[in-house]
């Protein structure tokens, strides 16, 4: 009987040992492991937007270093440059001519600046400047001329202004997948006329030239285009609520294909809001409109004028067809801070991050305190109680 045991414990435990063989036995090198399919996220573009950069005399006399003479506006823009570094593509209006031949340099009401002053904007994270706009003709041709000739010369994109008939009126690029074409357009030029036979020079937008654009936009979704963004210099000044006029030309740019319009001029920040257009086909867009961000950097120190906003849009393209989404929207308030150093005005921007300012700046006193809390209330109430009546 003991004999009998012992043989079906032997049985038993080889039986167990042969078991645990068989399951610690590696998965077959031709047997693919199961894996779960992941869909790529589509195409994303973060394109952020400033308002006017007008040169003032004081703003130019401020960067002036003697030893050395030349001029330095990095300083201006320390604290708000990461917001330009860390997008995709950042733009903004240059709303000046730069190194016109033989001319000093310039305040209002015809501006001439030193070309450094776009050396500072691309060492933030600029990639693209504006230049159609009503002091696009203060020095002539010569300025137009001497303008795009500076940005050439550093490489910093622009459009708005041509020196040569054949090159487009747009800057087109390709942005992580997403084919994007940017254009700049005015509708003043302060009366100073482009010489006959060179209107071509500067991009100017009327009634009577619109359909010029309209084979422009035709022509660049026809290319790839997935968006087109345009920044449109127009507007009554000092008025914080669009006009009836900026409300029918923009009518009309979303109508020939504009989906992002991007407005400056009016020196005040006015709102921003999406609007649905459906055109005669059926197919149906979802375009955006910021009537005015302000100034970026100006020495126009009175309420509603001493900011602006820098506005940042995430873009995603849409699935298996051309065309964007907007997908985020976040806008920031900045203020020009200028205050005196040893007699001599100093100039900083600085981001408007709640109602109170939270920074260690010696040079915010209470009042300037009180100017920097003004923005902030000022902002908020414009874009949160903006109602677009004119629809």
């Amino acid at each position: 009987m003991k004999k009998v045991l012992i043989v079906i414990l032997i049985v038993s435990l080889f039986s167990v040992i042969t078991l645990a063989t068989f399951y610690r036995q590696p998965v077959n090198s031709n047997e693919s492991p199961v894996t779960t399919q992941t869909t790529p996220p589509p195409p994303s573009v973060t394109l952020v937007a400033a308002g006017d950069i007008i040169m003032h005399t004081p703003i130019v006399k401020s960067a002036y270093n003697q030893a050395t003479k030349s001029y330095n506006f990095d300083p201006i823009f320390t604290e708000v440059n990461d917001i330009f570094m860390n997008a995709d593509f950042a733009t903004a209006v240059l709303e000046t001519p730069l190194e016109a031949p033989g001319k000093d340099y310039t305040g209002y009401p015809t501006f001439n600046a030193p070309g450094s002053i776009t050396d500072s904007l691309k060492k933030i994270g600029i990639d693209l400047v504006f230049t159609a706009h009503n002091h696009s003709m203060d020095k002539g041709i010569p300025g137009i001329t001497s303008t795009v000739n500076y940005l050439n010369q550093i490489d910093l994109p622009q459009t708005g202004l041509r020196i040569n008939e054949s090159d487009p009126r747009y800057y087109f690029k390709s942005i992580n997948g997403i084919n994007l074409a940017f254009f700049s357009y005015t509708t003043s030029t302060n009366g100073i006329r482009v010489p006959p036979g060179k209107e071509w020079m500067l991009n100017t937008l009327n009634y009577n030239n619109i359909d010029l654009l309209a084979e422009e936009i035709k022509k660049v979704k026809a290319a790839g285009a997935d968006a087109v963004i345009l920044a449109l210099h127009t507007g009554t000044e000092y008025q914080r609520i669009p006009s009836a006029e900026q409300h029918q030309i923009i009518n009309k740019l979303i109508e020939i294909g504009v989906d992002i319009i991007l407005g400056s001029h009016v020196h005040v920040i006015q709102p921003y809001e999406f609007r649905e257009y459906t055109d005669s086909n059926g197919n149906k867009r979802r375009c955006f409109i910021a009537y005015s961000l302000g100034n970026f950097l100006s020495n126009q120190q009175w309420r509603y004028s001493d900011c602006g906003l820098i506005l940042t849009l995430k873009l995603v393209k849409e699935p298996d067809k051309p065309g964007i989404i907007i997908d985020e929207i976040s806008h920031l308030p900045v203020w020009v801070n200028r205050y005196l150093t040893e007699g001599k005005y100093q100039y900083r921007i600085l981001k408007v991050t709640g109602p109170h300012y939270s920074g260690d700046d010696p040079a915010m006193n209470p009042e300037k305190r009180r100017q920097y809390t003004e923005v902030w209330n000022d902002t908020q109430q414009l874009l949160q109680s903006w109602t677009n009546q004119s629809k």
